[in-house]
């Protein structure tokens, strides 16, 4: 290899490991702080970097570097010490404290030794101006250093053997990524061994931050949010395309040599400097697109998603759709930033910290799922009142049927009095059937007004005979005369199938009221269609009863729905929005 190449190549990857060591030191700093370890991780990282940026003065200025150069060195065992404090407070180990102590009063000693005695000095080697020789002394200090790294990763790799699952995996990601720093800074002791060998174990250091970048963001080594793992990985990949420009364009400088003359190095390096910006500028659109995929929206994007989202029916699959194009088109985790609809509402969850651009994606798809939330909710409204105009019908209708039905089924009972005992009570009975069912037809087909006052639960349930499990005091805001009527209906159905039957009131919020009971349950045929009219779960049964308990919970803004209690084979649930 050409001497200014490799020279150039050997301070390119100090200095590249010594710029993401210090940004990650700064992530881990400022986004992921209040998580345990912390700051250990980030001294261990600033350690990194003094280590590296320790090296790359003697190969520029030699021997001259020296005193900088072994005061640094003597201070390795330190971060040496933070990094098996950090291996043992992650494998959570119960001898933390006494580790911690030992391996900071070891570095702490080791580090004094080298300070005072010295740890060798900067010499001119294999054409680079220099490179650090340790002494006796010296390879003491990196000995204990080394042995200090070299416990941390035993730690790890044991947990990596004991654990399972996530906390498995982030250990070995950490015990890779330091390994390969083990390896790579074994190109140093070439010098001080003999090797008469270009040090290219160095050239792995800048792998060992894009392993430790991975092992932080491919197994969450560090809680941090979708935004700042994707922020981290963004400034990794600049920070290489500014070397990798930088090294481009520094190529043909190193290749040719400095030209004489300084109106000529001006030229030169500005030249150099133009160079490297136009390579750096796809280089940084190509980390954009990596990173923060989809950041561009085109007039075909939208119409694609609003054909997408007019799909929908109603809000809750409105809701999952648009999250699921939301997730594909910026390549977003499960649990990741999303968004909620309720109503017409469309709410953005989790996007303060994402990018601007990215934002703006997300807030123009937003707009067009509320488009969408708005047809839905006016495409409801009109059912309703196309739905409400067919009540009023249906009411008019069932008042003249009513009419024209109860006046001859008077006649008939009248009739009947002179009939054989047998023949009268078949008649009385068949007639109070056919009332009943046109009862039920006008109590569903009228429009319920409500009048919503306290009513004390306790005193409403007592007069309907059965068990009773009511918090003292308990109120609910309703109509009486409406919530009798349909607590009625569920009780009179309860005591037809079941033996045992029970009201189970809840304060919540929501206030709930469960009418329960041990009878066969709800076949599985009608359960979906079970609140429709004429569905019957009973024989005999008009199939206008749990209707009727429906038109009454709509009237009140609450929802009756089936419930699971266990004990009990079947609970039907009236649920109040306004409770106290």
């Amino acid at each position: 290899m050409d001497i200014a190449v490799g020279l150039f190549a050997y301070i390119g990857a100090l200095s590249l490991t010594a710029i993401a060591s210090v940004l990650l030191a700064l992530f881990v700093a400022l986004r992921v702080r209040a998580v345990p370890g912390s700051t250990l991780l980030a001294v261990f990282l600033l350690g990194v970097a003094l280590w590296s940026i320790a090296q790359v003065p003697p190969a520029i200025l030699g021997p001259v570097a020296g005193p900088v150069t072994t005061t640094l060195i003597a201070l390795s065992p330190l971060p040496a010490a933070g990094f098996i404090h950090l291996a043992f407070a992650f494998a959570l180990c119960g001898a933390l404290r006494p580790v911690a102590v030992a391996a900071y009063a070891t570095a702490g000693f080791t580090t004094l030794i080298g300070l005072i005695f010295g740890v060798g000095a900067v010499v001119p080697w294999h054409g680079f101006p220099g490179m650090f020789v340790p002494s006796v002394v010296g390879w003491c200090v990196l000995g204990v250093a080394a042995l200090l790294s070299i416990l941390g990763h035993l730690r790890l790799a044991q947990t990596w053997r004991e654990q399972d699952g996530w906390h498995r995996r982030q250990a070995g990601a950490v015990f890779v990524s330091s390994l390969i720093g083990l390896v790579a800074l074994t190109g140093f002791a070439f010098p001080a061994l003999g090797i008469d060998a270009y040090p290219w174990p160095v050239l792995l250091l800048p792998f060992y931050s894009v392993a430790l970048v991975y092992g932080i963001v491919r197994h969450r080594f560090m809680a941090a949010d979708v935004w700042a793992r994707r922020g981290l990985v963004w400034l990794m990949l600049v920070a290489g395309a500014g070397a990798a420009s930088a090294l481009i364009a520094s190529l043909p400088l190193a290749l040719a040599g400095r030209p004489a003359g300084l109106f000529a190095t001006w030229g030169a390096l500005a030249a150099t400097l133009a160079l490297g910006l136009a390579i750096l500028a796809p280089l940084k659109r190509l980390a954009d697109r990596i990173v923060f995929p989809g950041g561009r929206i085109s007039e075909a994007d939208l119409a694609a998603w609003r054909d997408r989202l007019a799909e929908a029916t109603d809000e809750t699959s409105l809701g999952d759709l648009a999250r699921t194009l939301l997730r594909h088109r910026l390549s977003l985790p499960t649990d990741g930033p999303t968004l909620t609809v309720e109503g017409e509402a469309v709410t953005l969850v989790g996007w303060a910290d994402a990018p601007i651009a990215t934002r703006h994606v997300a807030e123009r798809f937003a707009g067009l799922v509320t488009e969408s939330a708005r047809r839905l909710a006016v495409a409801r409204q009109l059912v309703d009142a196309e739905r409400a105009a067919r009540l009023a019908e249906l009411g008019a209708l069932a008042a003249t049927v009513a009419h024209d039905l109860r006046n001859p089924l008077g006649i008939v009972q009248m009739a009947a009095t002179g009939a054989p005992p047998e023949v009268r009570s078949e008649i009385g009975e068949q007639v109070a059937r056919m009332n009943h069912l046109v009862t039920d037809i006008l109590d569903y087909a009228r429009a319920w007004t409500v009048v919503p006052q306290p009513l004390r639960v306790a005193d409403l349930v007592a007069s309907l005979g059965v068990g009773v499990d009511v918090p003292e005091g308990l109120l609910v805001t309703a109509d009486r005369h409406a919530l009798l009527r349909a607590l009625t209906n569920l009780v009179d159905n309860a005591r037809t199938l079941g033996t045992r039957v029970a009201i189970i009131a809840d304060a919540g919020p929501p206030l709930t009221i469960d009418v329960c009971d041990n009878g066969p349950g709800i076949a599985p045929e009608i359960r979906d269609s079970l609140f429709r009219p004429f569905v019957s779960r009973r024989p005999g049964g008009t199939g206008l009863g749990l209707a009727i308990v429906r038109r009454i919970m709509e009237a009140h803004g609450g929802t009756v729905t089936l419930a699971e209690r266990p004990g009990w084979s079947t609970c039907f649930r009236l649920t109040f929005g306004a409770s106290r």
